[in-house]
């Protein structure tokens, strides 16, 4: 039989070398297998699902559990026929994980089958661990080789697990800001779009909301060529479930507003109204007034709202009988409905309590003898909005280094 003849310039490799050549060829297929799941954006069940595939069926590892750390630490993956396990020995897993002794993983049946531990550590925190056991019949002969090729194929398959996380929790916060945007575009929709200035009155208002969806109201509506009627409300907490309150609140207004013939019975009907839409949870503070040019009366209820301040030639009143606030009771115990007669140049001017309660740093708040002090210094003296404009500012300086911490709502009516 003719001999074999070497071929000039072939090179003769040997087993091992093929078997590493091999080896290397495995590694870098499943480097890529996953590059590409993470690429795909594979959800985290899917890469789970790549990791255990390539560990169990490519590279033989006959047990494996993957814990990862998520808010606390949990079973993401078991597999090779592993039992489900207790959380006391979870526990007493990762308490013998983070000690500095050496762990004696002995101790729990499951955890015999587990003869290596690898870490994944993102800035010297630990992410996760995968606990594997039977490497002897791995295609990659090399253990260190194979741990650490574990270890990184572990630590692609954490992070893009983190990543994806982060990507939901971004779709969430961008969706939380987008509902924000809308209710806050619902709220403006609440207010007045103009407010009158005329040979009889003047009318301005100021709102500055503490955060994106605030918890105040003013109006003004007109009901007759001689009457309007002109309120403010506050509801108690804030964000989206307060604006949707007071968003049906003032369509309940708008409504019941053209069909009761008194405020008292106004007032009972949005009682009634708040209360069965918050259940008692939360309640309302509200003032209205309905203004007659010709008799120049003004009817008012104030339902636990901060008193507004009509004040002429220097002398002040406090406009603040009525009930309590809105929403506390199933039915309202008592509404005593105010009366006044308006001069001509009178000044009215209503506020919520985000105004009063301004604290500075020594815990000192605005207060109403501060706000009464500084609307009359400017009566008359100033247009009323750029007297709004410089009460902000008189506000702004009063807190100091502080936040605020409410919103801050302004209306004001010139009788002329």
């Amino acid at each position: 039989m003719a001999s074999q003849k070497e071929i000039p310039g072939e090179v003769s490799l040997s087993e091992g070398t093929i078997a590493e050549l091999q080896a290397k060829q495995l590694q870098l297929h499943w480097l890529l297998q996953i590059t590409k799941a993470i690429n795909y954006n594979f959800t985290n069940k899917q890469l789970l699902d790549v990791y255990e595939h390539a560990l169990q069926s490519q590279l033989k590892v006959d047990t494996l559990v993957l814990l990862i750390h998520d808010n606390q630490w949990k079973c993401a993956l078991r597999a090779g026929g592993m039992q489900r396990f207790r959380q006391e020995e979870l526990d007493q897993v990762l308490n013998e994980l983070n000690s500095e002794e050496s762990p004696e993983l002995e101790k729990s049946e499951w955890i015999k089958k587990i003869d290596n531990i690898i870490p994944v550590f993102h800035k010297e925190q630990v992410l996760a661990y995968a606990l594997v056991g039977g490497l002897s019949n791995s295609v990659i002969q090399k253990r260190n080789e194979l741990l650490s090729f574990i270890q990184t194929l572990t630590n692609l398959i954490v992070v893009a697990m983190e990543n994806n996380k982060l990507t939901q929790e971004r779709i969430r916060q961008a969706a939380m800001k987008k509902e924000m945007e809308l209710a806050a575009q619902m709220q403006t929709m609440l207010f007045p779009s103009a407010l009158p200035s005329n040979d009889h009155y003047e009318v301005h208002a100021t709102y500055l909301p503490h955060t994106e969806v605030g918890g105040d109201y003013y109006d003004f509506i007109p009901v007759s060529d001689h009457e309007f009627v002109f309120c403010m409300a506050d509801v108690s907490g804030k964000g989206i479930p307060a604006a949707l309150l007071m968003s049906n609140f003032q369509a309940n207004l708008h409504a019941y507003l053209q069909h009761k013939s008194s405020l008292s019975e106004l007032v009972q009907e949005l009682n009634s109204k708040v209360f069965k839409s918050a259940k008692g949870e939360k309640f309302i503070t509200f003032f209205i007034g309905r203004y007659n040019r010709l008799t120049r009366e003004l009817h008012y209820i104030n339902a636990g709202h901060n008193p507004p301040f009509l004040i002429h030639d220097k002398v002040v009143f406090m406009l603040n009988e009525g009930s309590t606030g809105l929403g506390m009771f199933e039915e309202i115990p008592f509404i005593n409905m105010g009366k006044t007669f308006v001069p001509h140049h009178a000044q009215l001017t209503c506020y919520t309590d985000g105004v009063t309660d301004v604290e500075n740093d020594a815990d000192e708040d605005f207060g109403v003898e501060r706000l009464r002090h500084f609307l009359l210094a400017h009566l008359h003296n100033t247009p009323i909005t750029q007297m709004h404009r410089q009460l902000v500012d008189v506000l702004f300086a009063h807190k100091q280094s502080r936040h605020y911490t409410d919103d801050i709502t302004l209306l004001t009516i010139n009788f002329k």
